[in-house]
């Protein structure tokens, strides 16, 4: 299956995931124990190889620090590490236990070429503290055996053809006993296999081989199954060492939200709502974040938690994150034409989304109308309420009250002035009346005639008279 993928190999996966110090002399052992499967930086500078019992290994450096294997941790890592490449391809697979793919031949004009996406992409791979070899290649598997032969970038077919060639056979993913026949035939290169008809091959070394070299090439198609990510996203993360202060959090937040907007692009959605819990010795901090109109960008999100954290005071060192979505929303495209302009960057509801996070819910208020036609009453604050798609909603006429609102103030008093004859003597009468019977039902019932009235300097006031028949201001028109 020709075309252009990229291999992510990550060769230390089994101890990266491991928690610990990650600059001490550490091996993992495998499954049976007793030999060394995987060496880390340190040890192979001690001499420390692959293949070796557990003796050997410690006459070379007697402080090594054995690990046991956890196939579930290295699963759920590369599980996060196959989200996250879903920032940059549609298509994404997951290859051997340690290899992630994804085709990029279709995804070369959004990201403006393959050098652009290569250096995007390695911009990001510094924050997952992980180490990963990539390589580009015109098959899965030409791009795979090219990432754990030491990685590298082309675009050409030729090009690849040319650095598989080169690779040894025991590049080659193939059984022991078939790699020593090939071998012991005087086969050293992958060239030297390629340039045999694959007739004789078969004759020779059997189908199986062939079959293998024709998806190598490109030959015989290869598909792979597509990465289906979970239905829901609830991520963890133990990072490598206790955090003791807030900033410290959001280096390892920035991988899970990273993950995150993986998450979001391959289901066509965006976040309105998000849980951070913090997990410590003794218990757990849980933070609530929210964006109004609903996000995808991992950066928007990082800037909403940095502002949400900056309020927060860690009662314990920080062992563990988890981050979880707890709404969301679909993903709606902005109506365009020919004249539209591009929306801007920085939308209400993203601006309404720090001031609430930075401040707190109760802090970002929007007037708004109860039905109930008693003026005092008919007013009230709420908290800032933003939809995907729209922006607030506007009250319907019953629950303004009616039409009666056209001709009441914007600016109403904190409490009614009573207005004296001589006051009254110099207003001139404008509209109205207009009567108000309503609260019955409450401990404020209300009875009174409303006027609107002009001052002599030409201000337009709201004033009443109430079941006593005295005269109140309870309002200024602008």
């Amino acid at each position: 299956m020709k075309g252009l993928w990229l291999s992510l190999y990550c060769p230390l996966l089994g101890l990266e995931v491991l928690p610990g110090n990650a600059d001490g002399p550490r091996v993992l052992l495998t499954a049976r124990g007793d030999r060394v499967s995987l060496v880390g930086p340190v040890a192979r500078r001690a001499g420390v190889r692959p293949g070796m019992t557990v003796s050997a290994a410690l006459c070379l450096e007697p402080e090594l620090d054995f690990r046991a294997p956890d196939g579930l941790a290295c699963q759920r890592r590369l599980e996060g590490l196959a989200l996250w490449c879903s920032r940059f391809s549609a298509r994404v697979s997951l290859g051997e236990e340690d290899t992630v793919m994804m085709e990029i031949a279709t995804m070369l004009d959004y990201f403006g070429g393959l050098s652009a996406l290569w250096d995007g992409l390695h911009d990001e791979l510094s924050t997952l503290e992980l180490s990963v070899v990539c390589a580009t290649g015109h098959t899965p598997l030409a791009a795979e055996l090219l990432a754990r032969a030491g990685g590298g970038c082309a675009q050409s077919e030729a090009e690849h053809l040319a650095r598989l060639g080169a690779l040894a056979l025991s590049s080659l993913r193939l059984p022991e006993t078939q790699q020593a026949r090939l071998q012991g035939l005087g086969f050293r290169r992958i060239d030297d296999l390629l340039a045999l008809p694959s007739d004789a091959l078969a004759s020779r070394l059997g189908p199986a081989l062939t079959r293998y070299l024709a998806r190598l090439t490109g030959e015989l198609s290869d598909p792979s199954a597509a990465f289906v990510p979970p239905s829901r996203f609830d991520r963890q993360l133990e990072p490598g060492h206790e955090i003791e202060r807030v900033a410290g959090v959001l280096f390892p937040l920035r991988r899970l939200l990273a993950e995150l907007e993986g998450f979001l692009k391959v289901r066509c959605l965006k976040a309105q709502a998000l849980s951070l819990s913090l997990y410590h010795e003794d218990g757990q901090q849980h933070l609530a974040i929210g964006h109004a109109g609903g996000e995808q960008a991992a950066e928007a999100w990082l800037e909403l938690c940095r502002l949400r954290l900056e309020r927060v005071t860690l009662e314990r060192p920080v062992r563990r994150l988890r981050l979880s979505v707890t709404e969301l929303c679909s993903l709606q495209a902005p109506p365009q034409d020919l004249f539209h302009r591009a929306a801007p960057r920085d939308t209400p509801e993203a601006l309404m989304s720090r001031l609430r996070t930075r401040l707190g819910e109760d802090a970002v208020m929007q007037p708004g109308l109860r039905a109930d036609y008693r003026p005092e009453q008919a007013s009230c604050l709420t908290p800032q309420v933003f939809r995907a798609g729209h922006a607030g909603r506007r009250p319907s006429e019953d629950e303004a009250g009616g039409e009666a609102y056209d001709h009441r103030p914007a600016w109403l008093l904190a409490s009614p002035l009573a207005l004296g004859e001589q006051v009254l003597a110099g207003l001139v009468w404008v509209a109205g009346p207009e009567r108000i019977a309503s609260g019955w039902w409450d401990s404020a019932p209300a009875r009174r005639d409303y006027h609107v009235v002009r001052w002599p300097d030409g201000r337009h006031g709201w004033v009443y008279r109430d079941a006593e028949s005295q005269w109140w201001l309870h309002g200024w028109f602008g």
